[in-house]
């Protein structure tokens, strides 16, 4: 016996899902994974905040461990991603002002190469 409506008294029965329901269905509980590129993008985009703001020489460990998140995808990484965080360490590592000039660092001590 089918279910009926306590109110209207309607039979309760499914109907076949169309398209627009199943596109509804995916916006909602559809993979909320997000893209591999876009996690690399945006924990880039944090670590240059970081680098920026100058936590890399007041919070070391924590730029640290941002730039261990981002690396652990080495195998996804551009070449200009790969060259941000080697600046990004060295200039963690150096304790060295870091520019807004993406890519760059600005050397503020003796270099050793100057005369």
């Amino acid at each position: 016996m089918a279910s009926k409506n306590d109110i209207t008294g309607d039979e309760i029965k499914s109907k076949l899902s169309s398209s627009k329901y199943e596109d509804g269905w995916d916006r909602i509980f559809g993979n909320k994974e997000p893209d591999i590129k876009d996690k690399i993008k945006d924990r880039i985009d944090h670590l240059e905040k970081c680098l920026i703001g100058q936590a890399h020489i007041d919070r070391p460990e924590y730029v640290q461990d941002v730039i261990e998140s981002i690396s652990k995808f080495d195998s996804e990484l551009s070449e200009e991603d790969e060259d941000y965080l080697l600046s990004a360490k060295f200039a963690l590592t150096e304790k060295l002002k870091w520019t807004k000039d993406k890519h760059t660092v600005e050397v503020h001590e003796d270099d050793g190469y100057s005369d």
